[in-house]
């Protein structure tokens, strides 16, 4: 069952970890538009989803993805409900 990601510093610390190495997040600099990471606690990315090359995801092998029993990921993309 998927839980509510809390967006808390701790999870945020975590996310920067996996969200600064991700294929699709750096080339679209995501970092420059809110809510800059951890999306999966704060939702999409407020850049226009067709605005965004999708280069590849690593929300799966994120730890909060894991601790949240989270599904689909692009988080940053899709919003909290990932794909």
């Amino acid at each position: 069952m998927v839980k509510e990601v809390p967006d808390t510093e701790e999870n945020m610390e975590i996310c920067k970890q996996y969200c600064g190495p991700c294929p699709s997040f750096k080339p679209n600099d995501l970092n420059e538009v809110e809510p800059h990471a951890l999306f999966c606690a704060r939702g999409a990315s407020k850049k226009p989803k067709e605005e965004i090359e999708d280069n590849g995801c690593s929300c799966m092998t994120c730890v909060v993805f894991e601790e949240y029993d989270l599904e689909d990921g692009w988080f940053c993309m899709e919003g909290k409900e990932g794909r």
